[in-house]
């Protein structure tokens, strides 16, 4: 009788017969899309967007950075390269701008500017954004709202996105994997024998869609982050999920993925605070450079579970009505 493969063996091989078919290329593409991005204002003014550009906002790090809450760019060579500056003085420079600034303004990507300047700037340039410290973020979320094709271009060269961007793939993979955990539920929403079989089969499964889902969302982290993706070089990103993805998928799976009724939200959201969680700590690693464990991941998890849940319940809802009609 042949003998059976061992199941980390088993579960290691269909993960990487799964990587072999993500296409990381279309993520470096995505990063390096040539543009320019032009800031306007005073000496002063100019200065303090580009050093707002260069830092990276994210409150989380104060658990693990003594409470340090910026992290300041390496790669300032690459935002030169995509930055441009108009410096003014007052009202008669825009009046008497040279045909250079003039370039400069109409060609970029989008203009950034302090409130004083907005109106006159306007007809030089189709996109113009209003820079105050108070609203930083919010101008971070409003940029990347309106340019989704160049969102890693962005966030690759100017870490000011980075926070916002983060967030947004990892929620996307969390919902991703939410929806996937309802799906393997689906055959024990109503209890039976079958189970006996389904329920190992579900684990492996899930583990396995789970975590590939999780290094494609580390593929997007890594990019986003400033680096290019080389999957040979992710061995300590890999590592992390691969460690916190086993704790968090069996606790997805086998302890609250079978209960009739509520059991698959509850696995849903479980499978969406667990992937979230995941991606912080990836995210965390790629800006600051340090490994969180357990105890990171159990606490930001319980953060993102109620969410998850809710989510998941809105997911399955929308499932019920699709079979109904």
């Amino acid at each position: 009788m042949p003998k059976l493969p061992g199941i980390k063996d088993s579960v290691l091989s269909r993960i990487w017969d799964e990587l072999k078919h993500i296409n990381y290329q279309q993520v470096n593409d995505k990063a390096a899309m040539t543009y320019t991005l032009c800031i306007a204002g005073t000496e002063a003014e100019t200065d303090e967007i580009s050093s707002w550009l260069g830092r990276i906002e994210y409150p989380l790090l104060r658990s693990v950075l003594e409470d340090k809450e910026t992290v300041q760019a390496e790669n300032t060579a690459r935002m030169r390269r995509r930055l441009r500056r108009v410096k003014l003085q007052d009202e008669g420079d825009i009046a008497a701008l040279a045909e250079e600034h003039r370039a400069m303004l109409r060609s970029a990507l989008l203009v950034i500017t302090t409130p004083r300047w907005a109106t006159l700037l306007t007809p030089h340039a189709d996109r113009v954004y209003l820079y105050e410290p108070s609203g930083a973020e919010e101008l971070a979320e409003e940029i990347l709202n309106d340019h989704p094709g160049e969102q890693f271009a962005l966030s690759h060269v100017f870490p000011a996105f980075r926070t916002v961007h983060a967030r947004r793939e990892i929620r996307a993979t969390a919902m991703q994997n939410a929806g996937w955990a309802l799906f393997t539920a689906a055959p024990n929403l109503v209890p039976n024998p079958g189970q006996v079989v389904t329920i190992p089969a579900e684990a492996l499964s899930d583990f396995v869609v789970l975590t590939v889902n999780e290094i494609k969302m580390m593929f997007e982290l890594v990019a986003l982050s400033g680096r290019k993706v080389q999957p040979l070089q992710c061995f300590p990103e890999m590592g992390i999920i691969l460690g916190l993805a086993k704790l968090a998928e069996s606790a997805a799976t086998n302890l609250v993925g079978k209960a009739p009724g509520a059991g698959p939200a509850i696995k849903g959201g479980v499978a969406y605070a667990f992937t979230s969680a995941i991606g912080e700590a990836i995210f965390i690693y790629e800006i600051a450079g340090v490994q969180v464990g357990k105890d990171f991941l159990e606490e930001r998890a319980r953060v993102w579970y109620d969410e998850g849940k809710k989510t998941a319940t809105e997911l399955l809802d929308k499932a019920k009505k699709k079979l109904r009609n």
